[in-house]
């Protein structure tokens, strides 16, 4: 019997960016596939958000094109890009809370612009992802300027789980938070990967949130990616950013096995 061939979840293909006479991508490809947690890294101005933006279609590359499900978004009408944006959700860096918004309207925006559910349901369907990230109920009735920066992480990653998503994208998922909160806060994105069976797209410049979530690492330098592997192949690179990045990685990893 014929194994099904698998389509990526996200497909780089020939993406240049330039702003002006400023190049910040030349010729990038990329494949992520499914059930895989890949992490992007690279030095300041290397391209890394950027390259999120196009990979969710915020912006667009000057060339080339990001595929998503097997489909570009540039390509789709207003609907169909609708409807393929609510198979991914997105924790930003700061986690973009609407301020003005408690927690739990917050978490119903996204389930309320679908226009398919009723106020019981919706009520729900928050306190679940509230449970999924261990918030408690009671913390949906507070402002994003009464949390803490990890229940603000947790509750923007509830967020962008509202509607089940298949791709998960997160940039800087540990950026601002204490080493305990960001091991916690690792320790959960991990679980909900194996539990709800998402494909994991992040940005980091922390080692060790790279060494617990990642299963392949893909390295911006030089206006290119010039490595996409596991963590063990990587750290055997002789490239200059990526010897002075993961120096010390191979042995923390024997000290992790």
């Amino acid at each position: 019997m014929n194994t099904p061939v698998q389509t990526p979840v996200c497909q780089v293909q020939g993406v240049w960016t330039q702003y002006g006479p400023a190049v910040i991508h030349r010729n990038i490809n990329l494949e992520v596939w499914p059930g895989e947690v890949l992490a992007l890294v690279g030095g300041s101005g290397s391209g890394k958000t950027t390259l999120l933006r196009h990979i969710v279609g915020l912006t667009q590359p000057t060339q080339g094109e990001v595929r998503l499900f097997g489909m570009s978004l540039a390509k789709l009408d207003r609907d169909e890009q609708r409807l393929a944006r609510n198979r991914f959700g997105m924790l930003f860096q700061h986690g973009a809370l609407f301020s003005a918004l408690n927690v739990f309207e917050n978490i119903a925006f996204p389930l309320r612009e679908l226009h398919q559910f009723d106020e019981n349901t919706i009520h729900l369907l928050v306190m679940h992802k509230l449970a999924l990230v261990e918030l408690e109920p009671e913390h949906a009735w507070l402002l994003p300027a009464q949390l803490s920066g990890g229940m603000v992480k947790r509750a923007a990653l509830a967020r962008a789980l509202a509607l089940e998503p298949e791709l998960l994208v997160l940039d800087e998922p540990t950026a601002g938070l204490d080493p305990d909160r960001s091991e916690k806060f690792v320790r959960l994105i991990n679980n909900l990967r194996r539990q709800l069976d998402l494909t994991v797209i992040f940005v980091t410049h922390d080692l060790d949130t790279l060494i617990s979530l990642a299963d392949r690492v893909a390295v911006l330098a030089d206006q290119r990616i010039i490595a996409a592997c596991g963590l063990h192949e990587l750290a055997a690179s002789d490239h200059p950013f990526v010897q002075n990045f993961f120096k010390g990685i191979s042995n923390r990893l024997e000290r992790m096995n």
